[in-house]
């Protein structure tokens, strides 16, 4: 898991790259950043160019008559998937726009969720590892990081709230200022979004860290076991966190709301 979250400040400041010469500019000086989890971003951002690549590879055979590629009938199952998922949640008349949405979302959680299960943990610690200062190069999931979970917690909230504004106007703004129903709406600000950061975070790395334990206690067999789990998780997690989101949409736009 990513616990330590190597700070950007150790990583720029690295002699191997800094030093690294630029035509016409010189050193390559970062200097410092602050304490922004590099490891963190690189592995999100990992997890998003296998995203692209993929589908990247996929758009480029695709085929209107016949079964296609195995690609692409994969990437059709994951649309209709999330399709079907948000008009049952948002309505016949309204979920295409949050598809695209929420397609990012479930795509991103499962991809990161997956990066994190392999036991990375054997070679880290190998000769030729890559090392941040003193540090090794950590690879886990970066939904256990709770900057990657509570930023998709925030565009979840962002994205239904816009859309109640959208939908009825003043008349959803009201809902946050009529007094019996005011805290229950202003809870609701609180409890969505730290539910479904802490729930995404705590579940995934609580599994990252069932794996550690069972690589130490019996390093052969038994994790294999717990992997193969962790990709059910990952799966569930993925589907949960895109589920609520779009029911919170559904209940935004809702024309009884």
């Amino acid at each position: 898991m990513l616990g330590k979250n190597l700070p950007l400040s150790t990583l720029v400041n690295d002699p191997a790259i800094t030093s690294i010469q630029l035509p016409q500019i010189g050193p390559l000086n970062l200097g410092t950043v602050g304490d922004i989890h590099a490891d963190t971003i690189i592995l999100a951002w990992t997890a998003m160019a296998l995203i692209l690549l993929y589908f990247g590879s996929v758009s480029s055979s695709l085929v209107v008559e016949g079964p296609g590629s195995p690609n692409q009938g994969i990437a059709e199952g994951i649309y209709s998937f999330i399709a079907n998922l948000a008009r049952g949640s948002i309505g016949e008349h309204r979920y295409k726009g949050y598809v695209p949405l929420l397609a990012g979302m479930f795509l991103f959680i499962l991809v990161s969720n997956l990066l994190g299960i392999l036991p990375w943990q054997v070679v880290e610690h190998m000769p030729g590892w890559p090392h941040v200062g003193e540090e090794h190069f950590e690879v886990a999931a970066a939904t256990t990081d709770f900057n990657t979970t509570a930023g998709l917690a925030a565009i979840a909230i962002l994205t239904y709230l816009g859309s109640g504004l959208v939908v009825h106007g003043v008349e959803y703004v009201k809902l946050f200022t009529i007094k019996p129903v005011m805290p229950l709406e202003w809870l609701d600000l609180v409890v969505r979004p730290s539910t479904l950061a802490l729930r995404l975070l705590l579940v995934i790395t609580a599994d990252e860290m069932l794996r550690s334990a069972f690589l130490k206690i019996c390093p052969a067999i038994v994790p294999t076991a717990v992997m193969g789990f962790e990709v059910f998780i990952a799966l569930v997690q993925a589907f949960v966190f895109t589920l609520l989101t779009s029911i919170y949409v559904g209940a935004a736009v809702s024309e009884h709301h």
